[in-house]
């Protein structure tokens, strides 16, 4: 399994608002992906991509509404 963590400048956050965060990256070598992005005013976005190639994002702002919510299924 392997993590990568960066920050980030001046990115455009779910809310409108153009603000700094974090992503982190994991990836399990065989197929799992995991993205997350957390900005500065507390917006998040959450992407998982599974073995069987269906994916899950879910985006959240910082006042903790769920924005999206969408699961894709694979082949």
């Amino acid at each position: 399994m392997t993590s990568t963590a960066s920050r980030f400048e001046a990115r455009t956050a779910p809310c409108g608002r153009v603000q700094d965060g974090e992503e982190l990256v994991t990836e399990d070598l065989q197929g799992l992906a995991t993205r997350d992005i957390r900005f500065a005013c507390g917006c998040q976005t959450h992407r998982e991509e599974f073995h069987d190639g269906s994916v899950h994002s879910l985006v959240i702002n910082h006042r903790g509404r769920v924005l999206e919510d969408v699961e894709l299924r694979g082949e």
